[in-house]
Order: C-alpha cells, then sequence, then structure tokens
C-alpha cells in the first residue's frame, strides 16, 4: 500500500491537449475528439475492454481506432503511438 501511495503522488494526469483546438472542435495535430479520448485511456493504462466501455463502444471499434491511429503516426507498436502522441501534441 506504502509503494502506490509512494508512485501515485509522482504520477500525473494525462489528458489530451486540446490547447490548440480548431473552430471545428478538432484537437490540434490533426484528431478528433474520440482519438484524443482513446489516447487518453491508452496512455492511462486501461485495458482494450475498459477503455471500450468508457466510451460506449465495442473493444473492436476501440482497436480499430487505435490501429488508425498507429498507421496515422507511422508506428507500429502502442508504445511508440504513446510517444508519438506526446511529441505531436495529440495527448
Amino acid at each position: 500500500m506504502a509503494y502506490f501511495e509512494a508512485v501515485w503522488e509522482r504520477a500525473y494526469l494525462v489528458l489530451p491537449n486540446t490547447a490548440g483546438e480548431a473552430h471545428t472542435g478538432t484537437p490540434a495535430g490533426g484528431i478528433d475528439e474520440l482519438d484524443a479520448r482513446i489516447l487518453a485511456l491508452m496512455l492511462a493504462g486501461l485495458t482494450d475492454q475498459a477503455a471500450a466501455g468508457q466510451l460506449g463502444t465495442s473493444r473492436r471499434t476501440y482497436q480499430r481506432r487505435t490501429g488508425d491511429l498507429m498507421a496515422k503516426a507511422g508506428v507500429g507498436t502502442r508504445v511508440q503511438l504513446g510517444w508519438h502522441a506526446a511529441r505531436r501534441g495529440w495527448a
């Protein structure tokens, strides 16, 4: 329990970067609001099933959208996607 508390104190909230949001409601960097939410849930460590439940979609839809984001970023893994998302201001 003490270890969890120590790590939790150093944790930071991961939210989509909407500072450069366009008038259309699309976050800066060319991803839409749903993709930004998918990235936030993925980076928070939720399972595909849990994230899909949070979004009100099926697990398959969540996986397909994650795959689309990976293709858009030009990466092959979710770890790489997280890194690219942070660098591009998607998350």
